[in-house]
């Protein structure tokens, strides 16, 4: 490990190499805030935020190295509390991470830090529900009905693939305002199995006809996984481990089930305060029975990346399998884009004159995005401990500049679309503590901003 010098380093330009930086665009879990989680004393000031440190694989010192350490410096100093990062660019890696992964004993983010990783737990669903679909034991076109007799009104007109695809229609069960009500009243570990949730959902009208819109819904992937306890006899977790977790040896990668805590190191992750307020940690805020199959995955940078590596390079699906998960729906998710898109539980873009494919992920403080060539030789995986929903203008400039200026080093001229802070998804909602309703996001400032040295 390195410490960062205390003056940016410069990225140079390398003939013909490839060099990433990370972006990102507002994941769709909900992060949700009980009322009674810790707050700093407004008006309290934190120390300047520790240098970025970082790893680079064995070999001479590449671009890359100096691009993600510039990245999320820049991020710390525009006030996000930590920031971490990895690139891969044919066979060479850079990882760094700056600011605090912990507020209150100002231990700082490190490459090796757990986050919760949001709805970057889809892929992994729906990785299983292909790796089913392969083995014979699931059709894409099988309905809901067929699967999970009576779960939901009209379900012999939903199939597998418009759960994967989010062209259900179905109702996000995060808006009700039931739904809020336990953890308003400070029960952060109250519990509800995945058929509560999806009752939830299913006590209001669907949003429209199945396969005729793009909706992104919570809902969708909740039944998924009941549909792969279904098929495999054993609990999500359990077909999880098996599948994929074990033999990719991801041991920094755990789904939680009951328990509020992450692994240890961790990092918190952060709601920013009110213009006045300090930030409020809110990783412990909510049970992760609430996002269960489609968010409540832990993991780091690495593991994230190791994943996506092995789904895009074929280790975990046939070809087939795997085109059918980047074949995109019929309906735009981004018009302003036509290069974007999504697949079966896969967001694809355009980044630096390259395909790639992963996804976003936003819940309880925490905003993390994986994406990966189509052959596996780039990858990009960054992670910041505040909910997006809270960023501040300058922080939203701060993390486009970042990509901007960072990701394509040798391209300058072909630097793609990136995605914006208001992103395809329905945008995450809040709980507010005020009326217990969930609310639309809301946008804060935070009262420290740790800048790194």
């Amino acid at each position: 490990m390195t410490r960062d010098a205390t003056t940016p380093a410069r990225p140079t330009r390398r003939r013909g190499r490839w060099v990433a930086a990370p972006l990102c665009a507002a994941g769709a879990a909900a992060a949700v805030l009980a009322p009674g989680a810790t707050a700093f004393a407004a008006g309290h000031h934190t120390a300047p935020a520790p240098a970025a440190t970082s790893h680079t694989s064995p070999g001479r010192p590449w671009a890359g190295d100096h691009a993600v350490r510039q990245a999320v410096r820049q991020l710390t100093r525009a006030g996000l509390p930590g920031a971490v990062a990895l690139v891969q660019d044919h066979g060479r890696t850079a990882m760094a991470a700056a600011g605090y992964a912990d507020l209150a004993t100002k231990r700082p983010m490190s490459t090796a830090d757990h986050l919760r990783i949001g709805s970057n737990t889809k892929v992994f669903t729906a990785t299983l529900v292909l790796q089913l679909v392969a083995e014979g034991r699931l059709g894409l076109d099988d309905t809901v009905q067929q699967l999970l007799p009576n779960i939901i009104k009209g379900g012999d007109h939903i199939t597998v693939r418009q759960l994967l695809n989010h062209t259900s229609g179905l109702y996000p069960f995060e808006q009700d305002p039931a739904f809020a009500a336990p953890y308003l009243h400070g029960d952060a570990g109250y519990y509800r199995s995945p058929r509560r949730l999806v009752a939830l959902a299913n006590a209001h009208a669907p949003l429209f006809k199945p396969g005729t819109k793009f909706s992104y819904s919570n809902t969708n992937y909740f039944l998924l996984g009941l549909i792969i306890e279904k098929i495999t006899h054993h609990s999500y977790k359990q077909a999880l481990n098996h599948r994929i977790i074990q033999p990719l040896g991801l041991r920094d990668t755990q789904l939680p089930v009951r328990s509020l805590k992450i692994p240890e190191p961790a990092a918190h992750g952060y709601l920013l305060g009110q213009p006045g307020r300090a930030p409020r940690d809110i990783t412990s805020a909510i049970s992760p029975s609430t996002t269960w199959a489609a968010g409540a995955l832990t993991s780091t940078v690495n593991d994230l990346a190791r994943f996506d590596r092995a789904l895009l390079t074929g280790k975990l699906l046939p070809k087939a399998q795997l085109n059918e998960m980047m074949k995109l729906g019929p309906y735009k998710v981004d018009p302003a884009d036509p290069t974007k898109g999504y697949g079966l539980g896969l967001e694809k873009v355009r980044l630096c004159g390259v395909t790639m494919w992963g996804h976003t992920g936003n819940v309880l403080g925490t905003q993390t995005n994986a994406f990966t060539s189509t052959d596996g030789t780039r990858q990009l995986v960054l992670a910041t401990n505040a909910d997006t929903d809270t960023w501040n203008a300058g922080q939203v400039s701060a993390w486009l500049t970042t990509a901007h200026h960072t990701l394509c080093v040798n391209n300058p001229h072909d630097r793609g679309h990136f995605p914006s802070h208001s992103e395809h998804h329905q945008k995450p909602r809040t709980m507010s503590s005020h009326n217990g309703r969930i609310d639309g996001p809301r946008t804060y400032r935070s009262a420290e901003q740790p800048t790194t040295s």
